[in-house]
C-alpha cells in the first residue's frame, strides 16, 4: 500500500514529467514553427527567382518578335521600292517606245505628204 509521502513524490514525478513533456512540446513546436518559416522564406525566393528567370525569357523573345517584326517590314518596305523603281522604268520604257511609235509615224506622215506634193507637182 502507498503512503502519502509516496502518493505525494508520485504526483511530484508526474508534474515534472507534464512541465518536462510541455518544455519538449514547446521546443518542438518552435522547432517546426522555425523551420516552417525557413521552407517558406526559401520557397519564396526560390519562385521569385523562378519568375524572374521566366519574366526575362518572356522579355528576350519579345525583344525577338519585336525584331522580327521590324526586319519583316524593313523587307516589305524594300521590296514595294523594288516594286515601285521597277514600274517606274517600265513606265519610262513604254513612254520611250511610244515616243517613238509616234516620231515614227510622223516620219512616215512627212514622207507621204512629200510624195503627195511631188506627185502634185508633177502632174
Amino acid at each position: 500500500m502507498k503512503t502519502y509521502g509516496n502518493f505525494f513524490e508520485d504526483i511530484e514525478q508526474r508534474r515534472a514529467e507534464l512541465a518536462q513533456r510541455k518544455k519538449d512540446q514547446m521546443a518542438q513546436f518552435k522547432q517546426k514553427t522555425a523551420q516552417s518559416a525557413s521552407d517558406m522564406d526559401q520557397l519564396v525566393a526560390s519562385n521569385k527567382e523562378r519568375i524572374a528567370k521566366n519574366q526575362a525569357e518572356a522579355d528576350r523573345k519579345k525583344q525577338e518578335a519585336i525584331q522580327k517584326r521590324k526586319a519583316a517590314q524593313a523587307a516589305r518596305d524594300e521590296a514595294k521600292a523594288q516594286k515601285e523603281k521597277d514600274q517606274a522604268m517600265k513606265d519610262e520604257i513604254k513612254q520611250e517606245l511610244a515616243n517613238e511609235r509616234e516620231e515614227r509615224r510622223k516620219d512616215i506622215e512627212k514622207k507621204r505628204m512629200e510624195k503627195e506634193r511631188a506627185q502634185a507637182e508633177k502632174e
